[in-house]
């Protein structure tokens, strides 16, 4: 019974951890990609509101959730649950 718990919290531990690097590539992705698509308008006077847009949906659509699955993953190790 308590060799099944603590394969069971190896997973979770393992799970936390790869979420927390995905959640970490995820963000420097966005805000890469947000950085390149505003190099075009660094030239003009423009505002470079297709990089702005690009960063606020990656962040709001793509990372939050992963993130928010990412803290359940650490309060459920954190409980023991």
């Amino acid at each position: 019974m308590r060799a099944k718990k603590e394969g069971r919290d190896n997973s979770l531990d393992a799970r936390a951890a790869f979420c927390g690097r995905a959640l970490k590539a995820v963000i420097a992705l966005i805000a890469l990609v947000a950085v390149v698509v505003s190099v075009p308008a660094l030239s003009r006077a423009d505002f470079p509101l297709a990089s702005l847009l690009i960063y606020c949906i990656g962040m709001g659509f793509i990372a939050m959730p992963l993130c928010l699955y990412h803290e359940l993953l650490l309060q459920r190790r954190m409980h023991g649950a």
